[in-house]
């Protein structure tokens, strides 16, 4: 049986050669591979005009990269395809190879699958990782034969070879693990509606962008506390909620979500959907773009696609160019001016401009806030610790009926409340 601990890639030291589309995407790919720890020995940009049904790539393109590669890697180990292959496709492209295959989708599962580490993250890869497995089982069944040398013990049951019976086992055994996944999944989204609901009260920031484009670091220095930093593609799998400031009206929190990247696997978004409802839920999205990277604009639109494939293209956003502090000279510094027009520039580094983003999102919230009469029955009292803790009170008096009390609320926060049947006079101030 095909186990989720099995690497997709061949074990020990790896030497890879990539093949792509679009220089842009192989450039990012090398670094992909760089977090895998895999060198990279040759790389060729071959543009398709028209993608051939059984291999993508034209066969005499294929037989051209395995010369090249014999030639230019010597000790390939991996040809790395920097496109989604069908199943079909990959199982052809490796036959006319001779060598172990990955395409895109299959680079990120590994990389996704070599940092999790909650429990939640782990078994949204895991159902990912075996949704990819399934419909490649007759490839992988064999690659990972070849990887643990064959099947072990002596005669000729060992080089009988893969065998349909075995295949349709590993089938049967890879669909009942799916199933178990989906519904842990189930279980941990169920958890994650009551923490979401715990938070129910509190203004939501919700950090998005490209990844790597410095979202954790930025999450520490606007909320003073210590999440996992590290210079890597996908550092980042979990949601991290932290209080911006515990002390503002209204409350606000930050939230830290997974980084994107261009063509992410679907079946990623999908097994990742309880993760990514923090965005959807929401109050502001802050848009994290690296300043320094070459191709800020086209990283912004990705991230821009993949808040529309989630329905979040129209929630209220702020955009920040992070990393400035990499950019060196007058010229880089007023190009990236005209990357997205009206962005706040800042290095998460530098606290006096983190502040005053502080303040920036602070003050989106209280620009909001609308003057509220109240009067609260006596018998309410949770309500009326509600409103203390939630809302920035003025005057208060106490009367017969109740106490009055001249508050500033959001009004979406106000209906979560449930203080409209309440309000005496709300008014706009």
């Amino acid at each position: 049986m095909i186990e989720n601990s099995e690497s997709l890639l061949p074990r020990g030291e790896i030497r890879a050669f990539t093949l792509g589309v679009e220089d842009e995407s192989l450039n990012e790919m090398d670094r992909l591979l760089q977090t895998l720890g895999i060198q990279v020995v040759g790389k060729v940009n071959a543009p398709v005009r028209r993608i051939n049904a059984g291999t993508y790539f034209g066969i005499g393109k294929l037989e051209e990269i395995k010369n090249q590669a014999e030639v230019e890697g010597g000790g390939t180990d991996v040809f790395i395809m920097d496109v989604e292959l069908s199943p079909r496709q990959l199982q052809n492209v490796e036959k006319a190879l001779g060598k172990p295959v990955l395409d895109r989708a299959g680079v990120i599962l590994e990389i996704f699958s070599r940092h999790a580490r909650t429990r939640e993250s782990k078994t949204q890869v895991e159902l990912a990782k075996l949704q990819y497995i399934l419909p490649r089982l007759v490839r992988l069944w064999s690659h990972f034969e070849r990887q643990r040398g064959g099947g072990g013990g002596g005669g000729g049951g060992a080089n009988r070879g893969m065998g349909e019976k075995q295949i349709e086992v590993d089938r049967r055994l890879v669909k009942k693990r799916i199933g178990i996944l989906k519904q842990h999944l189930l279980e941990i989204e169920k958890e994650r509606r009551v923490q979401r609901g715990s938070r129910n009260n509190l203004m939501k920031v919700a950090l998005v962008g490209y990844t790597n484009a410095g979202k954790s670091t930025l999450l520490n220095a606007l909320t003073e506390s210590k999440v996992l930093v590290e210079d890597k593609l996908f550092a980042t799998l979990d949601a991290t909620v932290r209080a911006l400031n515990p002390d503002s009206h209204p409350p606000v929190v930050a939230i830290d979500t997974v980084g994107f990247i261009q063509n992410i696997p679907t079946s990623l978004i999908a097994s990742f959907k309880s993760t990514l409802e923090e965005i959807t839920e929401a109050d502001l999205i802050v848009h994290v773009v690296d300043a320094s990277s070459d191709h800020a604009r086209e990283q912004y639109e990705t991230t821009r696609e993949v808040l529309k494939e989630l329905k979040c293209e129209d929630k209220e956003t702020m955009v920040v160019l992070n990393k400035m502090d990499l950019l060196k000279g007058p010229g880089r510094i007023n190009q990236s001016r005209a990357v997205i027009p009206g962005a706040y520039r800042l290095s998460a580094l530098d606290q006096a401009a983190v502040r005053a983003l502080r303040a920036k999102i602070l003050d989106h919230f209280k620009a909001k806030m609308q003057v509220w009469d109240l009067v609260i029955p006596y018998t309410e009292g949770k309500l009326l610790s509600k409103i203390q803790q939630f809302g920035a009170v003025g005057q208060t008096r106490y009367l017969e009926k109740g106490i009055f009390l001249q508050v500033k609320l959001d009004e979406s926060l106000a209906k979560k409340l449930g203080v409209q049947k309440h309000a005496t006079n709300p008014k706009s101030k």
